[in-house]
């Protein structure tokens, strides 16, 4: 007995019985005749296909993002074989799917097999609430009469975390608005330094609930290895190879601000969980930026001579994913502790990016070097969800994920802000996601607006006044933007999503 596929599923025949009805045709024209026959018995039958398959039933839970923004990226994968329809895939609910992690997300896919095969084929997937509350969604894949195989997604849309009067005394510039917000974020709940690795769960953990280290982390790709929490937790071996435990990383070296001293010792808004071999090797050189490296990690992250300018010596650069992590981590420090810094006992690593000095703090290739991470970077997910996890712990803030704005009122050029007595607001997009045109509402003494790629590729440049402007998407292709305000008090910087529409 040999199955024939219909509908999916098994038919079984008899092919001995066919042999002897039919002795004198080729075994090939006999399953031809048989099935003719079938099909014309049964109309309703259709043939198997091909296969596929897909790598997952679900996807971790995308947790919480505000409407208008969009989730970290998360992704599986398809493979078929024998096919001789494309694979269609479509998505319901507020997510996107696309073939290339940072841009083109749409709600639907088509992937054309080669002779019959789709081979291993990564497929993103990005949340895009455009209201609050938990939401479900479904990516379905059918291939002619093969499928449905699904999918399930999950999220939630969530408010802004920032509490509502936190930053109402931050609205100077320079000097001024850095000690406004040291103000704000002084005097914290200091933690102890054991109690990191139970808080890591709260504000470092992956979709997954994997340790989020982002020495080994590469976006949008397989990690060369994972940490679970606690299991691979350094206990004081091991780490003589990347992959065997994580232990807790200063990205500012405790030796800069003294050693064991509190409450910079346990502060986690520079602190993560990540590998101990790369922890080592970092050890406590400056970041910077490295060409020719004399060390690399599995992910990308490089040791060796800063080509950054002002320090030529040793530096470690982090992959480009989490450079705007660590340079608002580093703008945090140098604010949270503007009252000690001048006290702080450097090493040498230290003094080749602190001032010693309350501002700038840091540098000028060091706050140079760091706007420019910050501003390549733009404040993610992972940031936001980790701010409002420390808030819950230690009960401060990091103004500089809040308000990226507030970066360049102090550190770039103020002379845009004289006069301004009013806290920076963030600029209203809609709708965001767009697809066939969005809304500016321009503040007053507006001038201009760009949008740029994210590979730095400016796309459009227009005048603005005060009030709604309405910009088409007609010459846009789908993807993610980043769109530049400049008004007579400051620069707005928002992200914008263009869809399929």
């Amino acid at each position: 007995m040999v199955p024939l596929f219909l509908f999916q599923k098994p038919f079984y025949i008899n092919l001995s019985f066919i042999l002897k009805l039919l002795p004198m045709y080729t075994l090939r024209i006999k399953i031809i005749f048989l099935i003719s026959i079938l099909l014309t018995l049964f109309p309703g039958l259709t043939l198997a296909d091909g296969t596929f398959n897909v790598s997952v039933s679900q996807l971790p839970d995308f947790r919480g993002v505000q409407p208008g923004h969009f989730s970290e990226v998360q992704f599986y994968y398809v493979n078929g074989s024998e096919l001789s329809q494309n694979l269609e895939i479509t998505v319901e609910g507020p997510f996107r799917i696309s073939l290339h992690c940072q841009e083109d997300f749409s709600n639907s896919l088509s992937l054309v097999p080669a002779n019959g095969t789709i081979s291993s084929t990564r497929i993103y997937v990005r949340f895009f609430p455009e209201t609050t509350g938990a939401m479900q969604g479904t990516i379905s894949h059918q291939a002619g009469s093969v499928g449905p195989l699904n999918v399930s997604l999950s999220g939630s849309g969530i408010e802004s975390t920032i509490p509502a009067g936190y930053y109402n005394n931050a609205y100077g510039i320079g000097s001024t608005l850095k000690t406004q917000l040291f103000n704000i974020i002084n005097n914290h709940q200091t933690q102890t330094y054991s109690s990191l690795w139970g808080h890591f769960e709260q504000t470092d953990a992956t979709f997954a609930g994997k340790v989020w280290d982002m020495y080994s982390d590469i976006p949008c790709q397989e990690p060369p290895y994972v940490f679970t929490f606690a299991e691979d937790q350094d206990q004081g071996t091991g780490g003589s190879e990347e992959g065997e435990v994580f232990n807790r990383e200063h990205s500012m070296p405790n030796s800069w601000f003294g050693g064991e001293i509190y409450p910079m010792y346990s502060d986690l808004f520079h602190l993560w969980p990540v590998d101990k071999k790369v922890n080592s090797q970092r050890a406590n050189y400056p970041y910077g930026e490295v060409n020719n490296f004399t060390w690399i990690s599995q992910n990308g992250g490089k040791l060796g001579p800063n080509n950054a300018g002002g320090y030529s010596g040793t530096a470690f650069e982090p992959i480009d994913a989490y450079k705007g992590d660590i340079a608002r981590g580093y703008l945090y420090m140098i604010t949270r502790y503007q009252d000690q810094i001048q006290n702080w006992t450097y090493n040498e690593s230290g003094q080749a990016m602190l001032d010693n000095q309350q501002y700038p703090g840091f540098k000028p290739w060091a706050i140079n070097m760091l706007i420019q991470w910050h501003e390549n970077d733009p404040v993610s997910q992972k940031e936001i969800l980790r701010n409002q996890a420390i808030y819950q712990i230690q009960g401060n803030r990091n103004p500089f994920i809040d308000h990226p704005e507030f970066v360049d009122r102090i550190w770039g050029d103020t002379s845009v802000y004289v006069g301004y007595t009013q806290p920076l607001q963030r600029l209203a997009i809609y709708p965001n996601p767009a697809s066939a045109w969005f809304v500016i509402d321009a503040p007053q003494g507006s001038r201009y607006f760009e949008i740029y790629s994210l590979c730095g590729k400016r796309v459009l440049s227009q005048t603005a006044s005060h009030g709604e402007i309405r910009v088409s998407t007609a010459h846009f292709a789908p993807g993610v933007y980043l769109l530049m305000l400049r008004t007579e008090k400051g620069i707005f910087r928002e992200k914008l999503v263009i869809k399929n529409y």
